[in-house]
């Protein structure tokens, strides 16, 4: 049984300080003396006894002072005691009150464990009750058996607070906290018990009559709380001993399906096939024979084999129990083991016999909950059939202590539900990720995804959720936003965006006041109710304090927009529910950390009285009512069957060995294990509208540039990545127009951000979307060697690195003198602008082999530095060339790198991640959430993010398709290592030197 809670004890008081006594203080008893002394002498000296003058009076004042001295100093040593007997009795009575608790939880805990394994002596008296056949294999404690009683863990852990160290506490309330601890760390009288389904073989050693003793209170408890449609039973046993086992003949749990008795037909049968000719059960195989205990094979998954060993301490298997001395020990703890005498075996088996074949329903189980017989074989057209309005968004969730079923209503008051918001608290291994699986399982069996669509958030992890995401009921799926900040930002985006989104539709509709007006209108589409599940909310809130907004405005606008809100966490922080608390309707509690947690989510403690079986929870409506439940169980494994062979034999003839098994039709056979929630989900697979995606998946984390160019884009307007808009829930392509005053560009990023990934990614969208008479590109690289690899493009001229001095000079040299040549071309055919120019290009009126030029330069602040004097020259460029179809495309780490003559002619502005987040001239507050290390992201001038990647060509090497879109191109030509500069793809063959 798992542990209900840690209760943190605090640490003892600390001694009172001692304050060392002043001089003062010391010298005042000598003081007195000296002047008691005093006074005799003077008393004596002073004349006639019976003369009482002033001199006399000395002696009564002197005893006064005397007096006071010495009690003032008494009470200054003692007031340190008193105030340690205040302390010690202070945390002795709170020792009282936590010993108190822990003993009503050892209480609890006792009984709880003598109900689901009460004494053999009893079980006779549950046969036709409540606890016979309870336990299925989707069932906590299935297969789990008593063997005796003595120490078990306390289910509330005491943890002593540390104290700062042992000669600052005291040592008598050390003591006492010490015995409160030791005392409460277990219960003892309690039932010890043994899980069967992880054992294969489990063998008994000891004297033979109580070892039988103890298998026979075994198989009867196994008997009593399992059913044989969940249990066989098979013995294996020497003939000296078959009276001992004589009485297995009346358990339903020891006959085949075909009516024969187990031993008879399976003598000897091999242990290994049982799970292969029975139904999906688990087999426990008693041996009582020293010749088949030798030969036994090793078990098989579902099959329990235990052996009644010769004599104590034989220890094979998977788990030994050495009975001596009235006591088992089982993996080193010793406990009273129960027996059980061949009457009272009788008793119990004959009474079990009168209801063999009766089939037992399952209280506790989803199916019979939800009225299904087989979750795999769900017909989706009869559970998704037109539904009452009363039973929308109404699904059962549990069972109350009578059996009946709770229903959880997410429809407003309104139309007579519980809604539509709700709170579901509850602590570790309370079960509140199986209620919330449960909850959203009932919804997505019984409403189409035409009638609910799903918004499931975990903050952690992601396992409450797992294995719905193929549903087509779930919008989104969002999991682990603790690992990764900017996707919190992101969903807060994307559900304010499904928020605006839904208030569009009504007033497009016409201005519908609510969502229950629009679906009564019959010529519009469908509108989904919308459940938002966020699991643990408080984390949430607490590192994202801003997403309480959300949730308000959720809580307020949901209603009439059809968005249900459910928030479950383990803990409940009250500060954090300031103003939206009013809008939580129902609460859900399970098991909680405290009472105060308890009283803080329905206004009782009750909830931190609860059980620790996972699964206890309340129900609080809108009303006031409080209801008790036990949620049901989706996440257990379960066994999946298949159509295998199935053995039958002729009618038994009286011989002495077995009938042979003859092969015949089929049956069915364990294969696997599965869980309701898997077969549920995997029936549901496909079916129905999939539901509209609000969450769509972030960014990847790489893009094919051929995902993203156009086919047909403008003049020198190019896709470069994506741009992810969550609030509209779309993406779009990162669009950047290089013409008029927006040609010049700069990309901006901190360390390894992927700037020259950037400036490569432009360079080949421009190749593969515009002519080498239209663009021609030189670059200057000085970012570690990236922009090498452009080389192969033919609209390349030059690629000049930091060891090549002389072609960087002669590069910008050249795209000087194209300025220049440009501008006096402009003049003599009075060319006004560039987009004339190309115009005139275009139609043959002006023959220049020049098109639009781009200079790219990677590492500004390298060539600053090692390239001072060309930081003119390039600002000159930047400032006239523009007008003249020259474009600048610089790189650098940091916005202050750039003077404000040349930062001010930059026109199209890319920001990738910076290493100072406040440096950010886009978005200061979604710098921050990109963090470092994230590669190719960024933010341009309309604040999305957007993502640059390495542009890759699908089916051809990354830019060579490039070379292949320009077939008259493919022996393309650079410039020469002369000193005139030529264009990169001339009119003149013969002028240029052409590789391949």
């Amino acid at each position: 049984m798992p542990p209900a809670a840690e209760v943190a004890v605090d640490a003892p008081p600390p001694l009172p300080r001692h304050n060392p006594a002043s001089p003062l203080s010391r010298l005042l008893p000598l003081v007195v003396v000296v002047a008691m002394v005093g006074m005799v002498a003077v008393y004596l000296t002073s004349g006639a006894v019976a003369t009482r003058g002033p001199v006399a009076m000395m002696f009564p004042v002197m005893m006064a002072v005397s007096a006071i001295g010495t009690a003032a100093y008494s009470l200054k040593n003692g007031g340190r005691a008193q105030q340690l007997h205040r302390d010690r009795g202070e945390y002795l009575r709170y020792l009282d009150g936590i010993d108190s608790v822990a003993a009503e939880s050892a209480r609890t805990q006792w009984l709880s464990l003598q109900l689901a394994h009460p004494d053999p002596a009893c079980l006779w008296a549950l046969a036709g009750g409540e606890q016979m056949w309870r336990l299925s294999p989707d069932a906590h404690g299935f297969c789990e058996v008593r063997i005796g009683v003595g120490e078990r863990p306390a289910s509330t852990r005491l943890i002593a607070g540390s104290a700062r160290s042992d000669r600052d506490v005291d040592p008598v309330t050390v003591s006492a906290l010490t015995q409160l601890i030791r005392r409460r760390s277990t219960i003892v009288g309690a039932p010890v018990t043994v899980d069967l389904r992880g054992l294969g073989h489990v063998t008994v050693g000891g004297q033979k009559d109580a070892a039988r003793a103890l298998v026979r209170a075994m198989i009867c408890q196994l008997a009593t709380a399992h059913g044989p449609r969940h249990l066989r039973i098979a013995a294996v046993v020497d003939i000296s001993a078959a009276d001992e086992w004589d009485w297995l003949k009346w358990l339903d749990h020891h006959w085949n399906d075909d009516g024969r008795s187990g031993p008879a037909a399976l003598r000897l049968h091999a242990v290994t096939a049982l799970p292969a000719t029975q139904s999906p059960v688990h087999t426990v195989v008693i041996v009582d024979s020293a010749a088949a205990s030798a030969v036994i094979p090793v078990a098989g998954a579902g099959v329990t084999v235990l052996t009644i060993a010769a004599r104590a301490g034989i220890a094979t298997g998977d788990l030994h129990l050495d009975l001596g001395a009235g006591t088992v020990g089982c993996g080193g703890h010793r406990a009273l083991f129960d027996q059980m005498t061949y009457g009272q075996a009788v008793t119990c088996a004959r009474r079990l016999a009168r209801y063999g074949g009766t089939q037992v329903p399952e209280p506790s189980g989803w199916s019979a909950l939800m009225g299904i017989d087989d979750p795999a074989r769900i017909e989706v057209d009869n559970v998704w059939m037109t539904r009452d309005p009363q039973r929308f968004l109404r699904v059962p969730v549990g069972r109350c202590s009578d059996g009946a079923a709770v229903h959880l209503d997410l429809k407003e008051a309104a139309h007579d539900g519980m809604g539509p918001h709700g709170l579901c608290v509850g602590a570790t291994g309370s079960g509140k990720s199986e209620f919330l699986r449960t909850l959203v399982l009932g919804l997505i069996t019984t409403h189409p995804p035409e009638a609910l669509n799903l918004v499931l958030v975990d903050f952690k992890g992601g396992a409450t959720f797992l294995g719905l995401h193929t549903a087509r009921h779930v919008s989104a799926l969002i999991t682990n936003l603790a690992q990764e900040a900017h996707l919190v930002a992101r969903m807060a985006d994307a559900l304010a965006g499904e928020m605006t989104r839904r208030q569009e539709l009504l007033r497009a509709a016409g201005n519908l006041a609510n969502i229950a007006e629009y679906r009564r209108r019959t010529d519009l589409p469908a509108l989904p109710a919308l459940l938002i599940v966020v699991d643990e909310f408080s984390e949430l809130l607490q590192r994202h304090p801003d997403f309480a907004e959300l949730f308000v405005a959720i809580g307020r606008l949901g209603r009439s927009l059809g968005i249900h809100l459910l928030l479950a966490s383990q803990r409940l922080d009250e500060g954090r529910l300031r103003g939206l608390e009013s809008h939580l309707s129902y609460r859900v509690c399970l098991k909680t950390f405290s009472p105060s947690e308890s009283r803080a989510v329905l206004g009782i403690a009750d909830a931190y009285e609860l059980p620790n079986s996972p699964g206890a929870a309340y129900l609080k409506t809108p009303s006031g009512e409080i209801i008790r439940f036990q949620t049901s169980f989706v996440s257990e494994q379960r066994a999946v069957s298949e159509r295998l062979p199935r053995s039958v034999c002729e009618a038994p003839k009286p011989r002495r060995f077995a009938v042979p098994w003859l092969s015949a039709d089929q049956h069915h056979a364990t294969v696997a294990t599965t869980t309701v929630l898997q077969q549920v989900v995997d029936r549901l697979a496909g079916c129905g509208t999939p539901a509209h995606q609000v969450w769509l998946p972030p960014l990847p984390g790489a893009i094919p540039l051929s995902d993203v160019l156009l086919s047909d884009p403008e003049p020198l307007e190019v896709a470069i990545g994506l741009v992810d808009r969550p609030f509209e829930q779309r993406r779009d392509r990162l669009m950047v127009s290089l013409s008029g005053g927006r040609g010049n560009v700069a990309i901006v990023g901190g360390p390894q951000s992927g700037k020259s990934t950037a400036a490569k990614t432009l360079a080949v969208a421009l190749a593969a979307t515009h002519h080498p008479r239209e663009v021609a590109i030189y670059c200057l690289d000085f970012g570690g060697g990236a922009l090498g690899a452009l080389q192969v493009l033919p609209h390349v001229g030059a690629v000049a690195g930091r060891a090549d001095p002389d072609l960087v000079r002669r590069t910008i040299a050249e795209l000087q003198a194209l300025v220049r040549v440009r501008e006096e071309r402009f003049t003599a055919l009075g060319i006004g602008s560039m987009a004339e120019y190309r115009a005139r290009r275009d139609h043959g009126d002006v023959d220049d082999p020049w098109g639009d030029v781009f200079l790219i330069i990677d590492g500004w602040s390298t060539l600053r530095t090692e390239y001072d004097s060309l930081e003119p020259s390039i600002t000159a460029l930047a400032v006239q060339g523009l007008s003249l179809g020259l474009h600048v495309v610089v790189t650098a780490s940091r916005w202050a790198d750039f003077r404000p003559a040349l930062k001010d002619q930059l026109g199209t502005r890319v920001e990738l991640w910076l290493g100072d987040p406040a440096e950010s001239e886009m978005d200061r507050k979604r710098a921050r959430q990109l963090g470092r290390g994230a590669l190719g992201r960024g933010s341009p001038r309309t604040g999305m993010s957007c993502c640059w990647r390495c542009p890759v060509w699908t089916g051809i090497p990354p830019m060579r398709g490039s070379v292949q879109r320009w077939p008259a191109s493919a022996a393309f030509c650079r410039p020469s290592t002369e000193l005139t500069m030529r264009p990169p793809f001339g009119c003149c063959r013969t002028e240029f030197r052409c590789t391949t």
